[in-house]
């Protein structure tokens, strides 16, 4: 009694289930370098995201020289990927993009890019509106605590 119980799990497959619609343009310049265009967009308004990590890999170790960003970013040399960080994503804030370039001469080392966010907006529109006893029919006090959780999203 008294304890916390998790009676409702689903899973949601529909065509509209990704929040973001990601986009990586890597275009090789043909001198050793490699011009990078990052771009988000919300595809559900009515969902806000918060602390979302886009995760893409380098290819090298080397730093990127950011040309133009929208957010934060961070490089770690020790796995040669750059995270592109919001702190929130909503209907107010609903695209963005990164541009930057880097050395190299192979434009499939950016893919696949990953994706990590949190939501309390659900993908499809469902609301508990109340708990009751099957045997009594009586109202069982209860809190409901809403989270998003992915098990992957990559852009391959």
């Amino acid at each position: 009694l008294s304890s916390p119980v998790g009676v409702l799990k689903w899973s949601y497959n529909g065509e509209d289930a990704a929040p973001l619609t990601i986009n990586c343009w890597p275009d090789d310049e043909g001198t050793g370098s490699i011009n990078v265009n990052l771009e988000f967009q919300l595809n559900r308004p009515d969902m806000i995201l918060t602390d979302v990590n886009i995760l893409v890999p380098l290819g090298t170790t080397d730093p990127p020289v950011i040309d133009e960003i929208d957010g934060q970013y961070k490089h770690d040399p020790n796995t040669g990927m750059m995270c592109w960080h919001h702190d929130v994503i909503d209907a107010s804030n609903s695209s963005g993009s990164l541009e930057f370039s880097i050395g190299g001469d192979d434009a499939d080392v950016f893919f696949p890019v990953q994706v990590m966010f949190k939501s309390q907006s659900f993908l499809c529109p469902i609301e508990v509106t109340g708990v009751s006893s099957v045997s009594t029919g009586a109202s069982i006090p209860n809190d409901i605590i809403k989270n998003v959780g992915l098990d992957s999203y990559a852009i391959p």
